[in-house]
C-alpha cells in the first residue's frame, strides 16, 4: 500500500482535466470532412487524420501501460507532476511519437478515428473514477520514464489537448492537400 495515496481532490482535478481536454479535442476535430482531414501544414508533417489516429492509439496505449503496470509504494513526485504539465503544454518542443503510436492508416475516416478516441477516453475516465489509488500503480512512459498512473493519466489528458492545439493550427493556416 502506498504511504501517500491519491487524494480525492487529485482525483477530481484529474477527471476535470480529462473531461476538459476531451471537449477541446472533440471541438478541434468537429466538422472536419474526410477530404479536409488529409490536409497537412507541410509535406513532412502529419495530416489531421494522422493526428487523430495517433491521439486514439496513444490514449489506448497509455491505458494499457497502466493496466500492465506494477504496484508501487513510492511517494508521489510533485516535481515530476509539474514537469509533465509544462512539457506537455509546450508546443514549441517537438517530439517524435514512439513507433507503436505512429499513424499507420488504422482508420480511413475521421469518424472512425474520433470514435476510437471517444471509446479510449471513456475507458480512461472510468479507470480514474474507480481505480482505488492511481498513485500506487507505476509504469514506464517513453518520454518521462517511470510514472505513477496518476501522472500517466495527466499525460493522457494533456496529450489530447496538445494535439487539439496542433489540429487548430492546421485549420487556421489553411494548409495544402496531402499528396
Amino acid at each position: 500500500m502506498n504511504a501517500h495515496p491519491m487524494t480525492a481532490s487529485e482525483r477530481d482535478e484529474l477527471i476535470s482535466l480529462l473531461q476538459q481536454s476531451q471537449r477541446r479535442y472533440l471541438a478541434a476535430v468537429e466538422g472536419i470532412s474526410d477530404e479536409s482531414a488529409q490536409m497537412r501544414l507541410h509535406e513532412d508533417s502529419w495530416s489531421i487524420l494522422q493526428i487523430a489516429e495517433h491521439a486514439a492509439v496513444a490514449e489506448h496505449g497509455m491505458f494499457r501501460s497502466i493496466e500492465l503496470g506494477h504496484d508501487s509504494s513510492r511517494a508521489p513526485e510533485a516535481q515530476q507532476d509539474r514537469t509533465i504539465r509544462v512539457a506537455m503544454c509546450d508546443r514549441s518542443l517537438k517530439r517524435r511519437a514512439p513507433e507503436r503510436a505512429e499513424p499507420k492508416g488504422r482508420w480511413k475516416t475521421m469518424a472512425e478515428a474520433i470514435d476510437a478516441f471517444r471509446k479510449s477516453r471513456a475507458r480512461t475516465l472510468e479507470m480514474v473514477r474507480t481505480f482505488p489509488d492511481l498513485r500506487s500503480r507505476c509504469t514506464q512512459h517513453p518520454l518521462f520514464g517511470e510514472l505513477d498512473a496518476y501522472q500517466v493519466a495527466t499525460v493522457m489528458a494533456l496529450h489530447a489537448q496538445r494535439h487539439a492545439l496542433q489540429i487548430e493550427e492546421i485549420r487556421q493556416k489553411r494548409p495544402s492537400k496531402a499528396s
